[in-house]
C-alpha cells in the first residue's frame, strides 16, 4: 500500500536526531508499505487542506492518514477550525475515493511548556482542554460515520489519565520512544483497518 501521511512536526519528526526513527519510517520498515511523509513543522490544518489536492489526491494513493490540529489550537486557542478543516479533508478524500484514517493527536504537555521560548501569555490549561475537546469531537464524528481512527492520544496517557511525559522531548513533540509507540499502534491498526493487505 501507498499511504500518504499528512501532518505537522509530529509527522515530520521534529526533535529527532535521526529521521529514520520517525513513526512513518518505522512502520514502512516493519510492514513493507510505502508511507509518504508529508509532515511540515508548524503547519496547521488549513495548510494541510491546501496541500491535499497536489500532494495527496493527485498521487493516486491507496490511503490517507491525517494527523493534525494541535498547532491550530496553540495559534488560535480554539479547536473548531481544526475540526472543520479535518472534516473538509475527509469529504475530499471520500470524493476522490481515497480511504482516510484520522489520527487523534497526542496530548499537549503543559509541564514541558517553555514560555521563554514560545509565547509568555499562553494559557496552558486552556490549550490542554481544547486539545482534549478536539480529540473528543474527532472520535465522535468518525465513530458516527464509520471512519477509522488511530488513537495516538490514548497511547500517550497512563491509566489514570496523566500524560506519559517520558515519551516527549517538549510540550508537543514525541521523542524516539514516543515515535516507537506511535509506530507499534499504527502497525496493529493497519492490519485491522486494511485486513486484506
Amino acid at each position: 500500500m501507498k499511504i500518504m501521511c499528512m501532518g505537522d512536526s509530529i509527522t515530520y519528526g521534529n526533535g529527532l536526531l535521526d529521521l529514520s526513527d520517525r513513526w512513518t519510517d518505522i512502520v514502512a520498515d516493519r510492514t513493507g508499505h510505502t508511507l509518504v511523509n508529508l509532515g511540515i513543522g508548524g503547519d496547521a490544518t488549513g495548510g494541510m487542506l491546501a496541500r491535499c489536492q497536489t500532494q495527496v489526491f493527485a498521487k493516486d494513493p491507496d490511503a490517507l492518514l491525517l494527523l493534525g490540529g494541535t498547532n491550530d489550537i496553540c495559534f488560535t486557542y480554539d479547536y473548531h477550525q481544526a475540526f472543520c478543516n479535518i472534516v473538509s479533508m475527509i469529504r475530499h478524500a471520500q470524493t476522490f475515493g481515497v480511504p482516510i484514517v484520522i489520527g487523534i493527536p497526542i496530548p499537549f504537555v503543559p509541564e514541558r511548556f517553555a514560555k521563554q521560548e514560545w509565547f509568555a501569555d499562553r494559557d496552558n490549561e486552556y490549550i490542554t482542554q481544547q486539545c482534549e475537546r478536539l480529540a473528543q469531537v474527532l472520535r465522535a464524528f468518525c465513530a458516527s460515520r464509520g471512519i477509522p481512527i488511530i488513537d495516538y492520544r490514548e497511547a500517550f496517557l497512563n491509566g489514570d489519565g496523566t500524560v506519559k511525559t517520558q515519551l516527549f522531548t517538549d510540550a508537543l513533540h514525541p521523542n524516539a520512544g514516543g515515535h516507537r509507540v506511535m509506530a507499534e499502534l499504527l502497525c496493529r491498526r493497519l492490519g485491522e483497518i486494511f485486513p486484506a493487505t
